[in-house]
């Protein structure tokens, strides 16, 4: 098999792979080994929880009638007496 093995500095990397701040400015290892046949091994990326419903089990649902209109409250009795 075979494979790529080099030391490089990390900012050479920066616009490829989305490096952890503790790796940044130095030298790092790179590794790059064949993957073989793509299509047996690819499997569907588990996308991270979104922002929307991440905060679903805190939901009151006796308050949710109240969202429609919720902003548009707020901001009229924020700046009502200007």
């Amino acid at each position: 098999m075979d494979f790529i093995r080099k030391v490089t500095n990390s900012d050479a990397l920066k616009h490829i792979v989305d490096l952890p701040e503790s790796l940044r400015n130095q030298d790092v290892e790179l590794i790059i080994l064949p993957l073989g046949d793509y299509s047996h091994t690819k499997q569907p990326f588990s996308t991270s929880p979104t922002a929307r419903g991440a905060l679903k089990q805190y939901a009151n649902l006796d308050l949710i009638q109240y969202e429609q209109d919720a902003w548009e409250k707020g901001v009229q009795e924020k700046h009502e007496h200007r």
